[in-house]
């Protein structure tokens, strides 16, 4: 979780500042799909470290294959959760497809950048050199 306390902050305010633009140009259909693209990409993006730093802790050697399942079981979830948005029981004409992905790809960018940012300030080593031979 010490992954998520400086990206979470940032995010809400982008993500809102995302919605607000997409009101003043495509009205409440804009704000709603700008809302909902960067909560998408929260909740996608901020369940890995959810996940994975707890096996990470208990058992490095499940990290990988958990990972790799992880993420097939969240690309899945994201195409069941688009076409849910846009093509169920027309909730897609209350939502701004633009300002959905608009939103979902400013807030992704953003939530990466502090990632790694939170990443090198942290100094999280990513390999082991092993025994060393002086």
């Amino acid at each position: 979780m010490k992954t998520l306390a400086p990206i979470v902050l940032p995010i809400t305010v982008l993500t809102a500042v995302c919605a607000g633009v997409a009101a003043f140009t495509a009205g409440g259909p804009g704000a709603l799909g700008a809302a909902l693209g960067g909560l998408v990409v929260v909740l996608f993006l901020g369940s890995t470290p959810v996940v994975l730093e707890p096996i990470v802790k208990a058992n490095p050697q499940l990290s990988l294959g958990v990972a790799v399942a992880f993420f097939g079981t969240k690309a899945a979830a994201a195409v069941i959760a688009l076409l849910l948005l846009f093509d169920v029981g027309g909730i897609a004409r209350h939502i701004d497809s633009a300002s959905f992905g608009i939103s979902a790809a400013i807030v992704s960018m953003a939530w990466t950048l502090l990632q790694v940012q939170a990443f090198r300030t942290r100094r999280v080593p990513t390999y082991d050199l092993g025994e060393q031979d002086s």
